[in-house]
């Protein structure tokens, strides 16, 4: 479980603008959303494979 607290705070910490934000990295950009996504897809699905195995492992 505590796993999983991890991977959300962190997946938190990522999807959150400001924190990334640095000067000359335009956040308000017609197309900063889809580049941020896209740049964030990996880091996801990551999140995705390490919660399902944490849910389906045989508990001990």
């Amino acid at each position: 479980m505590k796993k999983v607290v991890i991977i959300f705070a962190g997946l938190g910490t990522l999807l959150s603008n400001p924190l990334l934000a640095h000067p000359g990295h335009d956040h308000g950009a017609s197309g900063s959303g889809l580049v941020n996504l896209l740049w964030l897809v990996p880091v996801i699905v990551a999140a995705v494979v390490l919660v399902f195995k944490e849910i389906t492992a045989p508990k001990r």
